[in-house]
């Protein structure tokens, strides 16, 4: 077990503040009280007033719009606010939408039916520069409402984009954020107010897409929107996670229950399952027939929905799981981990669909960027890009296009699609591993704010720190602690078997009337190295708070340990 402290093991005066300025947070105050003045107003994004105008001219000529759902959370997120939206005002407007067959993203132009009039792309489309002329062409108006990079603005669309508005400071904004700033607009320009309705899932796009949550407008659109909850999915969505969120919503939690239930069914459900969860994200009224076993009932379409995005992520998880387990084989076999980038052959092994998603698993897994790829007939090689976030490469889209190898990379900084041609593979592989010589890969070492001796360990330490438990987040990343020379007794060890725990249980040891758990804790592991045992750990863990009957107990969550016995002999587990 090696760990290493991010900064001062101030752990007596502030934690909290040590924790923050750890992520490089400054303004700790200011971070931790936040209010609308560090939000950008929407008139600060270039053509918003322009695509307002195009649109309400449309719609008092009651003319067709065709809204193209991008394939990913903030996508439908994105579609489903601009549809509930304007539903809302105009409950005749007349408005198809189009979902993805798989993972591409932005409108293709033989897709948008012959007598629509205006075509809006929420989440994508800034650089379809030849879409947008073709559309042009047969007198079809576009608007763009994107937050994506791009080269430059289109000849041939309203592109709304963060990215290309200068005074429009929070660039981490994602698509769902723009279309709830695009509704703002709309508020403002027929003095209404219905934009906030729809800030939840504004908050769920905006997580979802992994935005830098330190980006203080950014962060504070999703905080607001992520507790008011009014859309019908996502309500019964918390509702069916509730124990495992512990009936807190924060955004590790969305991270961890919600978003990956949206995102399976966008990669893994079939088209009749993702046209249902955008119905039930649109508010639909309908009742979908149910039967399991001798039960047979109508129910709300939300909360059919939700249980069925459930199966799905199931089946998705034993999918991508035997995938996984054939890629790690590979990436070990052919011993692709003296390289500095992980570039790895997927074809055969993980369906397309899936691609993203495990490469964000191979990176997290082996600290370091991940190019999974399928060469096709024509001699490309296409694929998903993730950068790792922790490493020396801080942006690995920019990195890559810098090669000047690759076809196209698009997408965000460290989650992008990638195209170059297979016979430069192998030369990008020796330019990566030359540029990256120097770096070294360490993939056992925990980054830690606190090493505690365990005789300084106290329930206030702990209960504290869970205190700011909402304020974990995509970059501002939940804190690890060591606890040192923990003495246990074997008339101190618990083990806990649940009805669905399997061959695992819950271990529990006390430290300073602190309890030390660790979750899932394999039957085995428990028999050979705690079971009637008196011994020595350190362990890393987070902190937690367990609630039972009124009582609250502090805790520490292990993720790693590393056990002594009483003459310090090291056994490392």
């Amino acid at each position: 077990m090696k760990y290493k402290l991010i900064g001062e093991n101030d752990f007596f005066v502030d934690p909290i503040e040590t924790i923050l300025k750890n992520r490089g947070i400054d303004d700790i105050k200011r971070f931790l009280n936040l209010d609308e003045s560090v939000t950008d107003h929407w008139s600060t994004l270039v053509n918003i007033e322009k695509a307002v105008e195009c649109l309400l001219k449309h719609i008092e000529n009651k003319s067709n719009i065709f809204i193209q759902v991008d394939a990913d959370a903030d996508g439908y997120t994105s579609s489903a606010i601009l549809i509930n939206y304007l539903k809302r005002v105009y409950p005749e407007v007349d408005i198809e939408w189009r979902l993805q067959d798989g993972k591409e993203h932005g409108v293709f132009v033989d897709k948008v039916p012959k007598d629509v009039n205006l075509v809006i792309i929420p989440d994508a489309g800034s650089e379809q520069y030849e879409e947008h002329a073709k559309l042009k062409e047969r007198g079809i108006d576009v608007i763009v409402l994107d937050h994506h990079e791009c080269e430059k603005e289109s000849e041939n669309a309203i592109v709304v984009n963060n990215q290309l508005s200068p005074d429009y400071h929070s660039k981490a904004m994602t698509g769902a954020g723009i279309v709830l700033e695009f509704c703002r607009a709309l508020d403002s320009k027929l003095d209404v107010n219905y934009a906030e309705e729809f800030s939840d899932l504004a908050a769920i796009g905006i997580i979802g897409d992994m935005a830098d949550m330190q980006e203080l407008g950014t962060r504070y659109n999703a905080l607001q929107g992520m507790h008011k909850v009014c859309n019908p999915l996502y309500k019964a969505l918390l509702e069916k996670q509730d124990y495992s969120m512990g009936s807190e919503i924060n955004a590790i939690n969305l991270t961890f229950y919600i978003i990956p239930l949206i995102n399976a069914v966008v990669r893994s459900g079939k088209q009749k399952e993702k046209e249902q969860m955008m119905r039930a994200f649109l508010e639909s009224d309908e009742e979908v027939f149910y039967k399991y076993r001798d039960v047979e009932k109508y129910e709300p379409i939300a909360i059919n929905t939700a249980r069925m995005m459930g199966n799905v992520k199931q089946r998705q998880a034993k999918a991508v799981k035997k995938g996984v387990g054939i890629l790690e084989e590979r990436i070990e076999q052919k011993n692709l981990l003296s390289n500095k980038v992980l570039i790895v052959n997927v074809a055969g092994i993980i369906d397309k669909d899936f691609t993203g998603l495990v490469a964000n698993q191979v990176s997290n897994k082996y600290k370091r960027p991940t190019l999974l790829i399928r060469p096709d007939a024509k001699g490309e090689c296409k694929g998903s890009a993730r950068g790792y976030d922790k490493g020396h490469i801080k942006d690995f889209k920019e990195f890559l296009n810098e090669t000047g190898l690759f076809n196209y990379c698009s997408g965000h900084s460290n989650a992008l699609g990638v195209g170059i041609d297979s016979k430069k593979l192998i030369e990008a592989n020796s330019l990566f591993n030359e540029l990256l010589k120097d770096v070294e890969v360490d993939l056992d070492t925990y980054e830690v704010d606190f090493v505690v001796p365990c005789k300084q360990l106290t329930s206030e330490l702990v209960l504290e720190i869970h205190k700011y438990r909402d304020t974990w987040s995509r970059n501002v990343e939940e804190p690890l602690l060591v606890i040192k020379d923990i003495e246990v007794k074997s008339k101190d060890i618990s083990f806990f078997k649940g009805k669905n725990a399997g061959k695992t249980g819950t271990l529990k040891l006390k430290a300073n009337g602190v309890d030390i758990i660790k979750k899932w804790c394999p039957d085995d592991e428990y028999e050979e190295h705690f079971k009637g045992k008196d011994f020595t750990i350190d362990v890393i863990g987070k902190c937690d708070l367990n609630e039972y009957k009124g009582r609250k107990t502090a805790q520490i969550v292990i993720n790693d340990y590393e056990i002594k016995d009483v003459k310090d002999k090291e056994l490392i587990f």
